[in-house]
Parts: C-alpha cells; sequence; structure tokens
C-alpha cells in the first residue's frame, strides 16, 4: 500500500512538472530554464542555475513577472520569455530608430518612463511599453507592433529592414576579450582562453537577445559593438 501511495505521488508530481514544462504550449527544457535563470541572475533577480523549475526560480520568476508588469505566476509562459530576451514574440517587426525615439517620447509625455528617447528598445522602454500595452488593452508584448504604434498616435512607417552582418573573422585576442565582457556582464562564457566552446555561444546567444540582436551564437560587427569593442579585423585569426 505504501508503495502504491509512493509511486502514485511520483507520477502527479511528474505531470505537475510536465504541464509547467509546457505552458503556453512552448515546451521548455532544463537548458532554457538554466538560461532564463542567468538571465534572471544577470538582472538581479537571484536564483540557482541548475536548469531546475524550484520554489526559488519560481519566486525569482515572480519578482521578475512583477517588474515587468506582467502576471505574477511564477511559471515560464510566452510574454515571460520575450520578456526576458529568451524567446521572440512571433512576427515581430523591426521599427527605425527614429521610430522608437518617438515612441519614447510619447511614452514620456503620457507618464511612462521609458528612459532615454535614444531609438534603442532598452528594458526600461519595454516596461514602459508593457505597461501603456496594458492600459490599453493590448497584448503586452513590451515591442512595438501596429497596434501599439496606433494607440499613441504615431504615423505608420515602413518596417526597417535588419542590416545584414557579415561573417566576422576574428582573431583568439577578440574571444577571449568577448568571452571577459560576457563574464563582466553576469553571462557565463567560461574561461576566457580565446576558444569558441559551447558555454560562449550560449552566453553569446543570450547577450544577443538580450540586446534584440539576432541571437546566432558568433561574433560579428553587431555583438562587438554592442560589447563596446572594436570590429575584428578581416585578415586575422580564424573564422568562427
Amino acid at each position: 500500500m505504501k508503495l502504491l501511495m509512493c509511486a502514485s505521488i511520483a507520477i502527479a508530481a511528474f505531470s505537475s512538472a510536465s504541464a509547467f514544462a509546457a505552458t503556453d504550449g512552448k515546451f521548455v527544457d532544463s537548458r532554457a530554464v538554466r538560461e532564463v535563470q542567468q538571465v534572471l541572475n544577470s538582472r538581479g533577480f537571484r536564483t540557482r542555475t541548475d536548469g531546475v523549475m524550484g520554489p526559488r526560480t519560481e519566486n525569482a520568476v515572480r519578482s521578475f513577472q512583477r517588474a515587468n508588469n506582467l502576471e505574477p505566476t511564477g511559471q515560464l509562459n510566452s510574454q515571460t520569455l520575450v520578456a526576458l530576451g529568451i524567446q521572440k514574440s512571433e512576427a515581430q517587426p523591426q521599427y527605425a530608430a527614429s521610430v522608437i525615439r518617438k515612441a519614447q517620447a510619447t511614452l514620456e509625455n503620457r507618464g511612462y518612463k521609458p528612459g532615454a528617447v535614444d531609438g534603442v528598445l532598452s528594458d526600461s522602454t519595454q516596461a514602459a511599453l508593457r505597461a501603456f500595452q496594458k492600459s490599453e488593452n493590448l497584448q503586452q508584448t513590451g515591442n512595438l507592433n501596429q497596434q501599439t504604434l496606433a494607440a499613441l498616435g504615431i504615423p505608420q512607417e515602413p518596417v526597417a529592414e535588419a542590416a545584414p552582418t557579415r561573417p566576422a573573422v576574428v582573431s583568439d585576442l577578440t574571444v577571449r576579450d568577448v568571452q571577459r565582457r560576457l563574464n563582466s556582464r553576469g553571462y557565463r562564457a567560461g574561461r576566457a582562453d580565446g576558444v569558441m566552446g559551447n558555454a560562449t555561444r550560449s552566453a553569446l546567444m543570450a547577450f544577443q537577445r538580450s540586446e534584440n540582436l539576432q541571437a546566432s551564437g558568433t561574433i560579428n560587427e553587431q555583438t562587438l559593438s554592442a560589447l563596446g569593442l572594436a570590429e575584428p579585423s578581416a585578415s586575422v585569426g580564424s573564422s568562427r
């Protein structure tokens, strides 16, 4: 009887974990959970980095959700994953910096706090957008879209095409600089050894998502610029 009860409890726990992992129809594996934990830690919401959705991580997720005007469920739903930069919102258009500046200025004038009016979708701008979208009963993506621009009273402008990034040929020294800079910003790139291993690629992808760059996991001009590093030399080192 005891054995049967234990088995039932174990099955119930497994079912609960599976349901959580499939929140919003998006399967979240332990690797994704670990990436979420890394981003939470980098933003000041402390939790373990073990790939397990335990109580401590759930509490950190709730705190993050409250800080970003999301429903504090403690679950990794689509809105939370988008806000963390882990998952891109579907069919998210890329707007020119001039449009983002207009949105920031309008948000500021309406009492929302988007931060600097600089044409960059920073964390503070996305938080202000979510608060505005909530007040207008729009989907709280924290990103610009046609509905949000219309609610802000900003004329529709052509969507800016993403600037092509040419493959960078970088030296081991550049890779080490990138690893050091990633580590200093809370992204776990591993030892600064100049080798593009899995840890460095994962850290690069997490950083690129947080900066609204293509999460390629490779070193390119846009990523180096975002890290505050010089462009790689096209004649030094090997392609990464």
